[in-house]
């Protein structure tokens, strides 16, 4: 018999598979990236049908089988307004580009803590909420340059002072730069972004949006 577990999980997309069941890809902060399947839950009278969705906060029993991990329980944690247009496509950048980066069964605590923190900023609509999560996500899986390095020598100070608070997380002081700005600092990212995202992403270009809202 395969062993049963409790995990935190942010859903990070499901497909409808079989007659009820949905295939769910996890981002968990036990184990990392993982997929599961959740049967039946596709059924009217499923209890955990209205759960498991994409860009859920979830603290989910899972039990190991032959076929892989099965969901046999849940229940909600967080809860975000992602039924707004612009938070759901912000939060759904954010899941893709997870979904790209994540290798399976790798647990990255850190990480989850700031897809956590990014989908808050989305659902408060704070001015500021992809790059600085991208910024981050750079810097933890070991990709970003240091600041003080070559790579950023023409850099402003506000420039520099966006890329200290994105990493540090401080979201909510994150300096306005102008359009010229905005445009060479993105122009500088976006190749350490490809480093880890080769695929665009389907609900809006990252680097575009670092351009309408750094």
């Amino acid at each position: 018999m395969g062993k049963t577990c409790t995990v935190e999980t942010i859903v990070l997309a499901t497909h409808n598979v079989g007659e009820a069941d949905r295939f769910c890809i996890l981002f968990t902060k036990e184990l990392g990236k993982i997929t599961a399947r959740a049967r039946s839950v596709r059924k009217p009278t499923s209890r955990m049908g209205g759960s498991i969705l994409p860009l859920q906060h979830l603290m989910l029993q899972i039990r190991e089988s032959s076929a892989g991990w099965q969901i046999s329980d849940v229940s909600k944690l967080s809860q975000w307004n992602e039924r707004d247009i612009h938070t759901f496509l912000l939060m759904q950048q954010g899941t893709e580009l997870l979904i790209s980066i994540l290798h399976e069964d790798e647990p990255l605590p850190e990480i989850f803590q700031s897809t956590l923190k990014f989908f808050t900023a989305c659902s408060t609509q704070q001015k500021h909420t992809v790059l600085p999560f991208t910024i981050q996500l750079l810097e933890f899986l070991g990709l970003l340059p240091g600041i003080d390095d070559a790579y950023f020598v023409r850099c402003s100070e506000i420039e520099r002072s966006y890329l200290r608070k994105s990493v540090s997380g401080h979201w909510d002081e994150l300096p306005d730069m102008s359009s010229e700005q905005k445009t060479t600092f993105s122009t500088l990212l976006a190749p350490l972004l490809s480093q880890i995202s080769s695929t665009p992403l389907k609900s809006g270009g990252v680097i575009c949006d670092m351009k309408a809202q750094v």
